[in-house]
């Protein structure tokens, strides 16, 4: 018997209709252990459904396309026809490079000179408009064909690049030089810090435990020659105030805070269960169109 896979977490507005999908965006983030999507009415300029699957036993990106034959199973309208749909795919075999030095012919040297290789995928690029650099990076082939397979109008970009330019114009104007990002996944995060309202620094670190955690902070703080006593976080992503990582925020960071969500956008009230710094990046992927 085929393995069937549930929800996660499911929460759809009564305005929901299946009927509907070309009227709406579909908007997931994509990664070896998991998935989450959200649903947007344009016309109600609303979010009014959001959905999440986990893959624990899944162990290579080989099977990623058989997982969302899964999902598709128990929610059959995830591959219907969309008006737009952006698929944001995370891993960590990516590098940005300043627009001025970049050239398409050599997108594969920039890649290669920071992360291995990876077989079965293809070397892409997305460019941050807002923030005056390329996002380069390997996307799997078979993610690729079947996201393509369920949705043509598909458009693909690393989630780094929703994360950063989603922040660089939600925020234009509104931080100073104090003022760092940070988003939380389960086994890495990402620091955000941008000066004079352009991308400074951006970086993603893998750690085990909350101590090499916060090691990587406090390194990162340092070498952007800021204060942990006047540092102004911000945090978005996995992460709650029973979370062992941020009691170590609390323990070395004075100013810290929890990101709110895009005031552009209506929300479903049913969308109130979630924690509102949770799924950022993804609920402002739109953005980046």
């Amino acid at each position: 018997m085929a393995l069937q896979i549930v929800p996660y977490f499911s929460y759809f507005d009564k305005s929901f209709r299946e009927s509907q999908t070309r009227n709406y965006t579909l908007s997931i983030q994509l990664w070896l252990k998991g998935l989450v999507f959200t649903i947007y009415n344009p016309e109600k300029n609303k979010f009014i459904g959001v959905e999440s699957y986990l893959f624990p036993d899944l162990k290579s990106i080989d099977q990623l396309p058989s997982y969302l034959g899964k999902v598709l199973n128990n929610r059959p309208s995830f591959a219907f026809p969309y008006k737009s749909v952006f698929l944001l795919y995370q891993n960590k075999y990516s590098t940005l490079i300043p627009q001025p030095l970049f050239s398409e012919e050599n997108k594969n040297l920039y890649l290669g000179f920071n992360q291995p290789f990876q077989e079965n995928s293809r070397i892409v690029f997305d460019t941050l408009k807002n923030n005056d650099a390329v996002n380069v990076y390997y996307l799997p082939n078979l993610v690729v064909e079947k996201a393509k397979d369920f949705w043509p109008n598909v458009n693909i970009l690393h989630f780094s690049t929703a994360l950063i330019d989603s922040l660089s114009i939600n925020f234009k104007n509104q931080v100073d030089q104090k003022t760092l990002f940070i988003n939380l996944r389960i086994d890495c995060f990402d620091i955000v810090y941008f000066k004079e309202n352009k991308l400074h620094y951006y970086n993603s670190f893998d750690f085990h435990t909350k101590e090499d955690f916060i090691y990587f902070l406090l390194i990162a703080i340092d070498q952007l020659m800021l204060n942990p006593e006047d540092v102004n976080v911000i945090l978005l992503g996995y992460i709650d105030k029973i979370d062992d990582r941020h009691r170590m925020i609390h323990q070395y960071i004075k100013n810290y805070s929890f990101i709110s969500r895009n005031d552009n956008y209506g929300y479903s009230f049913v969308l109130d269960e979630l924690r509102h710094h949770q799924y950022y990046t993804l609920f402002n992927a739109l953005q980046c169109e």
